[in-house]
């Protein structure tokens, strides 16, 4: 073989050397990514089949896979008292606590959720009789039935800090709250939701709950509602024989119970002489952040509260 050929031989071979390396490399690569889907700790998840889904453990919790991205909390099964929430499950978030997730639990009494949780599944904490306290995020939009349904020693729950659309059927029913105050984004409260719930001596109810069941409030003496002037709540509260307290709707200082951009609008006037308020009750809502003075400063959280930002008020 002439040298010039041999040399191409040779230089061919070695190319062909180099390509089966990265090929190998490639299929390691993959069979890596089957073999540990679960990432760092792999080797200490287990997985079994409960019905027709598949839910993987790790010791402290027990985690079944969505539809689509994410997974939720299938259940519990820690020992500990105080149990933080994880973000993550296979390197996607877990945006849910699974129905019964904490079903029946005795033993815990402090659950921290994260700001990727979304949803509380049907009687998720039902009759855990020690849980305490919970701590929630903006991110959560859904409770489920019976959320909270039994948990006497749960006397305080920071609901207001959520983004929940409603208080479902049962979902306080015979639980130790003292106090609730609902978010701006809650629209309604149902069938037997605060029902025996002996401690609950207050509720603020937003201008945006528009349905409440007539049972929402069985069993309980002594509760006032709190709420906006002309609102919902105070209609039920008035037709239902339970005290009402108006508390100033922020914002609205022309006094045409809503928070538009023509409030900013009247104080910028008054502040030119203008314009004054119809009551002292105007006032009180135009100041908002509630130092005594209505300013443009006051003007100014208005517009970030009318462009959903966080406004402080």
């Amino acid at each position: 073989m002439p040298p010039c050929a041999a040399y191409r031989k040779g230089f061919c071979d070695f190319e062909r050397m180099i390509d089966l390396k990265r090929f190998l490399a490639i299929i390691l690569s993959l069979t890596l990514l089957v073999v540990l889907p679960l990432g760092a700790g792999a080797a200490d998840i287990s997985s079994y089949k409960s019905g027709e889904k598949v839910v993987f453990t790790d010791g402290t919790w027990a985690y079944e896979k969505l539809s689509g991205y994410g997974y939720e909390i299938d259940e519990y099964i820690g020992t500990s008292a105080s149990a933080d929430v994880p973000y993550s499950f296979a390197k996607q978030y877990i945006t849910a606590i699974g129905d019964y997730a904490f079903n029946g639990n005795s033993t815990i009494s402090v659950v921290n959720t994260t700001s990727v949780l979304e949803r509380l599944g049907d009687y998720a904490f039902n009759n855990c009789q020690s849980l305490s306290k919970i701590t929630l995020y903006s991110s959560l939009t859904d409770l489920g039935i019976g959320c909270f349904y039994g948990d006497g020693n749960l006397t305080d729950i920071n609901l207001e800090d959520t983004s929940i659309n409603s208080v479902p059927a049962y979902c306080f029913a015979e639980s130790g709250v003292t106090g609730i105050k609902l978010p701006e984004t809650c629209e309604s409260i149902g069938n037997y939701a605060f029902y025996n719930c002996s401690s609950l001596t207050e509720i603020f109810i937003p201008k945006s709950v528009t349905e409440i069941n007539p049972n929402a409030f069985t069993g309980i003496n002594g509760l006032t509602i709190k709420g906006n002037r002309n609102s919902y709540a105070q209609t039920f509260a008035n037709a239902n024989g339970i005290n009402f307290e108006t508390v100033p709707l922020y914002g609205d200082a022309d006094e045409n119970d809503t928070v538009d951009i023509l409030d900013t609008t009247f104080i910028q006037r008054f502040r030119a002489g203008l314009v004054n308020f119809k009551t002292e009750y105007g006032r009180q809502c135009a100041d908002v952040n509630k130092d005594g003075k209505v300013t443009l400063r006051d003007a100014t959280m208005i517009q970030m509260k009318i462009a959903g930002m966080d406004a402080g008020f």
